[in-house]
């Protein structure tokens, strides 16, 4: 799906990096439609609805049923069974070393500290609710 919403570039960079999308780069590469503040949000959403609800229902159906032909023509469906195969494989991977180095930080300073320790290498994140500005 990233691939699909975000664009081959943008999936990879955050596939390989790891880094955090925040609300905005989140819209600005496509994976949201909008952004809204937290207080807003049933509102919009009950707007967005509301709007969706004044289409025939008909119309609705066959909208997105061409959506969804036109995602399942570009692969969608391959993708999602790779997904599948792919979600499987990592949680039968066996991951020893990450268990030890579990196992360590809990007995220094608990999972806090594990997790300093598995993300010091990733700080600062270039942008996104992590970022240092």
């Amino acid at each position: 799906m990233w691939v699909a919403l975000a664009g081959f570039k943008n999936a990879l960079r955050y596939s390989l990096t790891g880094d955090h999308v925040d609300a905005q780069e989140a819209l600005r590469i496509g994976l949201v439609n909008q952004v809204v503040p937290k207080a807003e949000l049933l509102e919009t959403c009950f707007k967005f609805v509301e709007r969706i609800a004044h289409v025939p229902p008909e119309t609705v159906k066959i909208n997105l049923h061409i959506s969804t032909q036109g995602l399942e023509m570009m692969g969608l469906r391959k993708a999602w069974m790779l997904n599948s195969e792919l979600a499987a494989m990592a949680r039968l991977t066996k991951r020893e070393e990450f268990n030890k180095r579990l196992e360590e930080a809990k007995k220094k300073g608990g999972l806090e500290a594990f997790l300093h320790e598995r993300d010091e290498p990733f700080q600062p994140e270039p942008f996104g609710p992590k970022a240092k500005r």
